[in-house]
């Protein structure tokens, strides 16, 4: 393959190149600037126009579309929105190794997208704050500056997405910031302490980063002015405080000259009856649209809504507030252990759809990594061509989707989607209609699992059962994913084990099906999640810093040694040791309770809590 034209990114644009399994030894590839971004494929040639870096680093996928499909024609794109990116999570306890961060902003360049925020809680350096990030896996100045400076070679604007105020639960802990402390999330809004700690967190960042754009977090910070503030300083209004506080936070910014985005939910949940964020009935009236400093932008967060006008009319109340609007939506990741790829298309559609009509400029996937990032990173990249899709194309066409998803990974989409069957083998997850997920059953106990009742249904064994047999054809075959795949199948296999056993043992109490049980299928469960911790380990290790495994490791050996002792219990039981096994005459009841079917949620209180 010959490139001319390229203007000193040929480095680039071969490194993009080897990311698709696609024959280019015969082929002449010319660049030009232009208007938009156009392909034209003409035999061997192919001559592309750009108007800029991500036109040009996305161009790679359209020209290997077009040699794959062998025949001569024209794609012409235009570009929906200024900014198009991805928000990942670093702090749930899985913190991206700057090689891996490195290799994903070359994914986000091949889908044309263009910005990559960092959502950096506590895991970043700080001076004199020697407990900011201990033992978290942070970044020094040099590993930001270094992602930074790669993100420019793709044209990738890097930009801290911090705190400045509430989700602060993993440096609040220690004593080194007791004199700012209000809860156990939260600072003390407003205060000369707080601001100087606020102010040497932006001072850091202001030195690592090209951009003057910044995330200054500011969203649910509950309970701010009801901890020690309240003590020392007597009860505030909290409308009064946080305003106060922005505003603090604002001139510091200033300072720094940055320009500042914040989360915009709590604004309404201040002007809602209910305090609830998505109350599509609220109204504002003049004294909260005061609160809302005009040069902030106001970032709306929703990855859970499925119809158009639901989004049209949050925007347009996003409109009243100010008319500098960011649009964040979300690739599931965050549910625990897999991907849910048909609620992340199921949202993304409509929501993006909406940006476009309504005018929104800058729109983000957010990756959440709640509750220990069980989930890996890689898993993402199959949605961030989703969004590559709706940022150059007014409508998307799902083949086309499909095709290029195929182009990069080896594999259909819609080989991913039905991972979100594995993540939810009952139904797909709503936030009004709870579901069991395979979260629950993978920590739930085996003798006093709280998730019993629900485990009772042989359609999820059948649903397990057959989705193992499917992926693990796939993991035997060649593909970016091929391990990915070998680890959807063994939890798979792990799970309709578990349901199996759980079956059975409440249809069969007996010791003849007790021994079974003991000798055969106990014991290769112990080894099945062995061989499922391997392959996450290997997982975690590619894409993160060692710091956070503990959590996961931590689980899968409480979910082993608890087998282990079921395995002596019903040995005492058989041997006559114990009349019989109170975990098992234990009536089981439904799993239900204020957040028994949350996405974060785990099924067994002895589970270690995550991040």
């Amino acid at each position: 393959m010959n490139l001319f034209g390229a203007k000193n990114k040929e480095k680039q644009l071969f490194a993009l190149w080897a990311k698709i399994n696609t024959n280019t030894d015969d082929y002449i590839i010319t660049y030009y600037e232009g208007d938009t971004l156009k392909v034209c494929k003409k035999g061997n040639k192919i001559d592309v126009a750009y108007a800029n870096d991500s036109q040009l680093f996305r161009s790679v996928l359209l020209c290997a579309e077009l040699i794959n499909d062998g025949v001569d024609r024209e794609i012409c794109e235009e570009e929906q929105f200024r900014r198009k990116g991805v928000m990942i999570d670093l702090s749930r306890a899985g913190v991206m190794t700057v090689d891996a961060l490195k290799n994903y902003m070359e994914y986000m360049a091949l889908f044309g997208l263009n910005a990559l925020m960092l959502y950096m809680e506590d895991v970043y350096e700080v001076e004199e704050l020697p407990y900011f990030g201990y033992m978290r896996g942070r970044y020094s100045k040099e590993d930001l500056k270094e992602i930074d400076s790669y993100g420019m070679l793709y044209g990738i604007e890097v930009i801290p997405c911090i705190q400045t105020l509430g989700h602060f639960e993993q440096y609040l802990k220690w004593n080194e910031a007791k004199d700012f402390r209000d809860t156990s999330t939260v600072i003390m809004p407003g205060t000369e302490e707080s601001m100087a700690f606020v102010e040497k967190l932006l001072s850091t960042v202001s030195e690592c980063f090209t951009t003057n754009l910044i995330h200054l977090g500011m969203d649910e910070a509950w309970g701010m002015g009801r901890g020690n503030y309240l003590k020392k300083y007597g009860y505030e209004n909290g409308a009064h405080l946080f305003c106060d506080h922005l505003s603090k936070v604002k001139k510091l910014a200033d300072k720094y000259n940055f320009k500042p985005m914040i989360w915009s939910d709590m604004y309404f949940r201040l002007a809602s009856a209910e305090e609830k964020y998505y109350d599509e009935n609220v109204e504002f009236s003049d004294y909260v649209k005061d609160m809302v400093p005009k040069d902030v932008a106001l970032t709306y967060w929703d990855y859970y809504h499925k119809d158009e006008a639901f989004y049209t009319n949050m925007i347009n109340k996003h409109k009243q507030l100010s008319d500098n609007i960011v649009f964040a939506g979300g690739i599931w990741l965050w549910a625990g252990f897999l991907p849910d790829y048909k609620n992340t298309i199921a949202t993304t559609n409509p929501a993006l759809e909406v940006c476009k009509r309504e005018g929104i400029k800058d729109i983000y996937a957010t990756i959440w990594g709640n509750d220990g990032c069980e989930t890996d990173i890689l898993f993402s990249l199959p949605a961030c061509v989703l969004y590559g899709e709706h940022a150059y194309n007014k409508s998307v066409d799902n083949d086309i989707v499909n095709k290029r998803v195929e182009i990069v990974f080896g594999t259909q989409m819609n080989v991913f989607e039905r991972i979100s069957d594995a993540l939810y083998p009952t139904g797909s997850f709503s936030r009004t209609n709870p579901t069991v997920s395979v979260k629950q059953i993978m920590y739930n106990d085996i003798i006093c699992g709280i998730a019993d009742y629900e485990l009772l249904n042989e359609d999820i064994y059948k649903t397990y059962k057959k989705l193992y047999d499917e992926y693990t054809e796939l993991s035997k075959k060649e593909s970016m994913f091929k391990q990915h795949f070998e680890y959807v199948a063994t939890i798979c296999k792990i799970c309709y084990e578990k349901t199996h056993i759980t079956i059975n043992l409440h249809k069969k109490y007996n010791k003849e099906y007790l021994n079974d049980i003991m000798i055969n299928k106990l014991t290769q469960l112990i080894e099945d999640y062995s061989a499922l911790k391997e392959i996450h380990y290997s997982l975690w290790h590619k894409s993160y810093r060692p710091f956070g495994f503990e959590i996961v490791d931590g689980r899968y050996g409480a979910a082993i040694e608890r087998i282990k002792t079921a395995i002596k219990r019903i040995t005492d039981y058989i041997d006559g040791n114990i009349d019989f096994l109170p975990e098992l005459n234990e009536k089981r009841l439904p799993y239900t309770g204020k957040t028994a079917h949350g996405y974060t949620e785990i099924a067994s209180a002895f589970t270690t809590k995550g991040y």
